[in-house]
């Protein structure tokens, strides 16, 4: 058991270790195609050749792809990330916005699961009835909708219509509790609303399936009250497909976080790709993909040997 474990270990290492070397590939060989204009982009189109082959050596952009390619990794994991276009020090502007980042991502999931289980379980009392039916056009309604439409939508109830929130800005948490849960708010609910009717629709599923199982119509037999059959028969093996579903949307999270936070003018991760990209900014739009792949993939990680650790105690089995 300890030898397949480890085995198992050095596979999700490898996995990593792959996925990142993909990614950077990718996104390195595209910033590179890119990086002609970047020259003219800063400097105007009429600027004159000598300023661009000038402005271009500075930034490297001369030397072979295979040698940029060897130094970006290099600095990529000795976090020596450079200065990006407008001479700001990369690794200084992602460590001013992470906080920001994690807060909303935080938040939204910790208003997008709780919410979801009881929607889930509460419909799962009588199936096809007019609870779980509501449920199902609320979930298939929020899902058709655009996610930044959900952000706006809020804004104009919450701070145009009831002004309580703040449609911008944000306070941080060693300035005020209550300002900045005021400010992160709206944006962790417009996103929680969308990933949590994805989680709904998920978890119904399983528990459905769930509740036709054997052990769950003998536990009925026995005379168990709802409250059991749901809540301890039902849904700890139904969890495990949240659980996965909810690590496998950590990167459509980061990003939603991206519009929400554009939206809402937060100054975290989300946005600041956002600005990097209309700056062409290659150098910070390529570190932080390379993190979001590598959050991704430690998360997808964690959350397969959480999975393991439940189902090897017997979540599966009721």
């Amino acid at each position: 058991m300890l030898r397949e474990k480890q085995n198992r270990l050095f596979r999700d290492l490898i996995f990593i270790f792959l996925s990142l070397l993909i990614v950077s590939v990718a996104v390195f060989s595209l910033s590179s195609f890119s990086s002609g204009s970047i020259s003219y982009y800063v400097l105007g189109e009429s600027a004159d050749e000598s300023s661009v082959k000038e402005l271009s050596s500075s930034l490297g952009l001369e030397r072979p792809f295979f040698i940029r390619y060897l130094e970006f990794l290099k600095s990529f994991f000795t976090f020596n990330w450079g200065k990006n276009i407008q001479g700001y020090e990369i690794r200084s502007l992602i460590a001013k916005r992470f906080s920001v980042t994690v807060e909303v991502l935080l938040l939204t999931l910790i208003l997008s699961l709780p919410l979801s289980i009881l929607a889930s379980c509460s419909a799962m009392k009588k199936q096809r009835g007019l609870l779980d039916r509501g449920s199902d056009l609320l979930v298939l309604f929020i899902m058709s909708l655009p996610s930044f439409s959900i952000a706006i939508l809020l804004m104009l109830i919450f701070s145009v219509s009831i002004p309580f929130f703040p449609t911008s800005g944000f306070v941080p948490l060693s300035l005020s509790l209550a300002g900045n849960l005021r400010t992160v708010f709206l944006p962790s609910l417009s996103l929680a609303l969308m990933h949590g009717a994805l989680y709904v629709r998920v978890l119904k599923k399983s528990l459905r399936r769930e509740l036709c199982s054997e052990y769950v119509l003998g536990a009925r037999a026995r005379g168990k009250g709802w409250q059991d059959i749901i809540y301890r028969e039902a849904f700890p093996p139904a969890s495990l497909s949240l659980l996965s579903l909810a690590s496998q949307s950590v990167s459509s999270l980061i990003a939603g976080s991206a519009v929400t936070e554009t939206v809402f003018a937060l100054p975290g991760l989300g946005s600041l790709i956002v600005s990097a990209s209309l700056a062409r900014d290659t150098q910070t739009v390529s570190i932080l993909i390379m993190l979001i792949a590598l959050t991704v993939s430690i998360t997808s990680i964690a959350a397969r040997i959480l999975i393991s650790c439940m189902s090897g105690r017997g979540g599966v089995d009721g």
